[in-house]
């Protein structure tokens, strides 16, 4: 009976060794999986950030580009000088 006992207790330890060495295992490949899930998240954003970034940039070079055309079609049909005239203000605007 001492003999079964023994055995049992030193399956189990045995068990609960192994259990410990494969949960380190797993929590380690979870650690890395997440590193590694981050570090390609915060690519993901700068990327994006750049994205954007470069397309305000061509949306207000687009922007500037229609002003001065308009501007200059503006002027083309005299209307240049309206900025420089003088119109009575309202109050009621």
């Amino acid at each position: 009976m001492e003999l079964l006992d023994a055995y049992q207790k030193k399956t189990k330890s045995q068990m609960e060794t192994q259990h410990e060495r494969e949960l380190q295992k797993l929590e380690q490949k979870v650690s890395i999986r997440r590193a590694h899930l981050e570090q390609k998240i915060e690519e993901e954003l700068a990327a994006l950030q750049k994205e954007r970034t470069e397309r305000i940039k061509h949306l207000l070079e687009r922007q500037d580009r229609e002003l001065c055309a308009f501007d200059s079609e503006s002027r083309s049909l005299g209307f240049g000088s309206l900025g420089s005239l003088d119109f009575p203000k309202e109050d009621n605007r």
